[in-house]
């Protein structure tokens, strides 16, 4: 395993991310132990000494098993877990941050953690924590009291929102959503830029975009790697490297949920470095770009004219939208998490054409939810 530096310690540079984690049923709320503590052990054993959690991930589940994990294999204080503030229950009653924390460190069983991070920024979201909750003071104090050793913020909005938080608070480390395709929305390559003028390292999510950059069956891909030499490089590894190739990075994490992609993980990381990819890899990751931005897809906007009349408040632009992610990459395994989350009504359309009148892009709605769901298997 390679590792980074990051204030006198050694974080390695594969980190584990513990939002996908193997289910029971489909279930999110059951997380399989068994298999959870298989792959932390082993990722634990092979060098990896960052995971990353939040509060809401598998509904909370995803804290308590892990903790549970360090309890039990006496691995508090091993390795480095880093776990999120949950500030999109922001508007909810009763949100506290300091109870959120300590329910956290209940959950992990732990007396303090290690990466702590504001979760999912947006600028408005920024400006109401700072403002309303006083949350950099906040941070502040629990740093002080040893209940947290290091600070930061994950992020999804806008570079000039970036910017702004990155300028508001001694943040130090952040989390951006970046991969090959989406180098030039939320942070993007500008973000990686100030972050890296302002020595502040970054923790890099999605790097395969939810597992979407695997393009498992997808023929044009394939011949563009031919081209240029990349035949026997997998889409993961090629998506990897692309990262991996660059400085400022302090961890990548991979959501994995099988023993087998974990694997696969440690042992392309190893294989990786600053400065591999050369003229060719570029060129083919451009050409990738290209193919996968011309995929035909539904014309959905995600106005939601189509919500306000439903009868069956079926999610629709959500549908459509998973949808599209699974066919653009040719991928629908890809998304199921999500459809399986979000989209557990579409059987329920009554085709009343509510939806269809309110359309502003004149979409035959119920017949496209039935496509959809057979799209997924149901």
């Amino acid at each position: 395993m390679q590792y980074s530096e990051f204030q006198g310690k050694q974080i390695s540079r594969l980190g584990f991310g513990l939002m996908r984690l193997p289910v029971i049923d489909q279930d999110q709320s059951k997380v399989d132990y068994d298999k959870t503590e298989e792959m932390v052990l082993y990722a634990y054993e092979n060098g990896i000494n960052y995971f990353d959690t939040a509060y809401p991930y598998h509904n909370g589940f995803s804290e308590k098993t892990l903790g549970q994990i360090l309890t039990n294999n006496h691995l508090h204080g091993k390795f480095n877990v880093a776990t999120k503030l949950f500030t999109l229950a922001i508007d909810e009653p009763g949100f506290d941050p300091r109870k959120m924390l300590e329910e956290q460190l209940t959950r992990l069983q732990a007396d303090h953690i290690d990466f702590y991070l504001v979760h999912g920024l947006q600028g408005a979201r920024w400006d109401t924590l700072r403002d309303n909750w006083d949350i950099q003071n906040f941070l502040r104090k629990i740093k002080e009291e040893g209940l947290v050793r290091h600070v930061g913020f994950s992020f999804h909005d806008e570079y000039p929102s970036f910017v702004k938080i990155m300028d508001d608070f001694d943040w130090e480390f952040a989390q951006i959503q970046y991969n090959y395709l989406d180098n030039e929305i939320q942070a993007g390559d500008a973000g990686v830029a100030y972050a890296r003028e302002k020595g502040v390292p970054l923790v890099v999510m999605e790097p395969l975009k939810g597992g979407s950059l695997i393009l498992p069956d997808f023929p044009e891909v394939e011949a563009a790697k031919q081209k240029h030499g990349l035949a026997d490089v997998s889409n993961a590894e090629l998506a990897l490297r692309y990262i991996y190739d660059q400085p400022g990075f302090l961890t990548v994490l991979s959501g994995m949920s099988t023993l087998e992609q974990l694997k696969e993980n440690i042992e392309i990381t190893d294989r990786c470095h600053l400065g591999m990819m050369d003229d060719e890899a570029r060129a083919c990751i451009d050409e990738i770009r290209q193919i996968l931005n011309q995929e035909g897809t539904i014309p959905c906007t995600s106005c939601r004219y189509c919500c306000d009349g439903c009868p069956q408040k079926i999610a629709i632009p959500s549908a459509f939208r998973f949808y599209n992610e699974g066919k653009r990459f040719h991928n629908p395994q890809s998304q199921l998490r999500n459809f399986n989350r979000t989209c557990t009504n579409l059987a329920d359309c009554v085709d009343c054409g509510q939806c269809v009148k309110a359309c502003p892009q004149h979409l035959d709605i119920p017949a496209l939810l039935k496509e959809v769901r057979s799209y997924f298997g149901e």
